[in-house]
């Protein structure tokens, strides 16, 4: 994940640029920074990750060979997995430079540097030539960003006329309670540790959202369940790596610890949902891939 505009003098940019010992100790071991999949609900970090990705190639349609832009990548995982497993050239934006020099360090280790591009900017100013781009990913960060219409009519123009557009996002479970959550001290003591979930909409925003700037959407699912497991399992190694996150960087682990329990309450209550979301650039003959369940 990435945060943009406003968050950028904020508190949450220390998020992104704490040492990244304290993200290995939590994420999985491919670092990703949103929801995994668990098809059977015994699977762990790792696999339920690996799950996801392959779950979003599919519905995609990643092709060896194509550009993948990845807005607000976060520590890269995905945008190594892809360039490693389905030999895509991948750009990714971060405000980091902390998470640039890991992502890129991690892909020269795994020989896939020359297929990977991570830019540190912010992702209105990203300089991309109009039908460049074959897929554009959003895993979670896009709450984060104020300007959500302006970033889908960026992509619009950046991708090609088979482009697909695709936002994994945190939601409210309805946009008539927006007023309600932000009003809502749990939810500001989040947005203090976190910074900007306040840009948080619901599905059907996101949705009209997308069809403002042009795309057709062809795809939704609820995978709320999923994230709910995955935060379980992110809050059990927060709990087992206290004091290894605590010596990593001192002070962090008390708020971070807080805004992970409260994000987990809230799926719990079901007051937040999570979706996966497609949209077309033009009507280009997509259909569901057979090898997906429901």
């Amino acid at each position: 994940m990435s945060i943009q505009n406003r968050v950028e003098t904020g508190d949450s940019a220390v998020h992104y640029d704490s040492s990244p010992t304290l993200f290995q100790l939590l994420l999985d071991k491919n670092m990703n920074y949103s929801s995994g999949i668990y098809m059977t609900g015994k699977e762990d970090l790792d696999q339920a990750q690996i799950l996801k990705m392959d779950r979003v190639a599919e519905i995609c349609g990643f092709q060896a060979g194509q550009t993948l832009l990845d807005m607000g990548c976060g520590w890269s995982g995905p945008a190594r997995y892809f360039a490693e497993h389905y030999q895509m050239n991948v750009i990714g934006y971060t405000l980091s430079d902390v998470q640039r020099d890991f992502a890129m360090k991690k892909a020269e280790e795994r020989g896939i540097a020359d297929r990977l591009d991570i830019r540190v900017c912010s992702v209105l100013d990203a300089d991309l030539e109009p039908e460049s781009i074959d897929h554009v990913i959003f895993f979670e960060s896009i709450i984060h960003m104020w300007e959500k219409l302006d970033l889908f009519r960026l992509c619009h123009r950046a991708l090609k006329p088979s482009g697909m557009l695709f936002v994994q996002e945190s939601n409210y479970d309805r946009n008539s309670n927006t007023d309600k959550f932000r009003e809502d001290r749990g939810f500001q003591l989040v947005d203090e540790v976190f910074g900007n979930t306040a840009t948080m909409v619901s599905t059907g925003e996101m949705i009209r959202l997308m069809e403002e700037a042009e795309f057709l959407p062809c795809y939704s699912e609820n995978i709320s369940n999923h994230y709910k497991r995955t935060l379980e399992q992110w809050c059990d190694r927060i709990d087992q790596y206290r004091e290894e996150m605590s010596a990593a960087e001192p002070g962090f682990f008390p708020g971070f610890r807080k805004y992970m329990m409260m994000a987990l309450a809230t799926y719990r209550l079901e007051g937040t949902v999570c979706h996966m979301t497609a949209g077309q650039k033009t009507p280009n003959t997509w259909a569901l891939r057979t090898k997906l369940k429901p």
